[in-house]
């Protein structure tokens, strides 16, 4: 997206509060899926800070969102798998997840830690700023108990 175009829309997200979470380039409909997760998760892919190139077809900030300090390890069927937990900055829901970099194995080279260039959102913990004006009842979208 360079800087002289202003035709790009910028979709912006709420927490199930009215707390503005992200913006996005990208439409949270249009994010591929995560397929080997029972959560479904959509993928978020985050831009390096600063962009690389003014020439990216998506970019994703982050507004109020909070990361748990400690790193959470989830029980799968077929093993773990490493989470630092994203919260909404004013209620604490859980609206994403970030995954350790051993779970990259090789493409993970030699970082560690949390990934930072990609987020997981959970469905149901937020809602477009549209839904949001028109008052969209979320309940159907709120998925509780969801074993991961």
């Amino acid at each position: 997206m360079s800087s002289g175009d202003i035709d790009t829309p910028i979709h912006t997200y709420h927490c199930l509060c009215t707390n503005l979470l992200f913006a996005s380039t990208t439409a949270a409909s249009a994010l591929p899926t995560r397929s080997n997760s029972l959560d479904s998760a959509l993928i978020l892919p985050l831009p390096a800070s600063p962009p690389k190139s003014e020439e990216t077809t998506h970019y994703a900030i982050l507004l109020s969102t909070t990361v748990t300090a400690k790193l959470q390890v989830i029980t799968k069927s077929d093993g773990f798998e490493k989470r630092w937990i994203q919260r909404c900055g004013r209620c604490k829901v859980v609206i994403a997840y970030q995954l350790d970099w051993t779970h990259w194995g090789t493409e993970a080279g030699e970082r560690h830690g949390r990934r930072h260039d990609v987020m997981f959102l959970l469905p149901g913990g937020f809602m477009d700023t549209k839904d949001m004006i028109v008052g969209k009842d979320m309940t159907q979208e709120v998925r509780l108990g969801v074993e991961t």
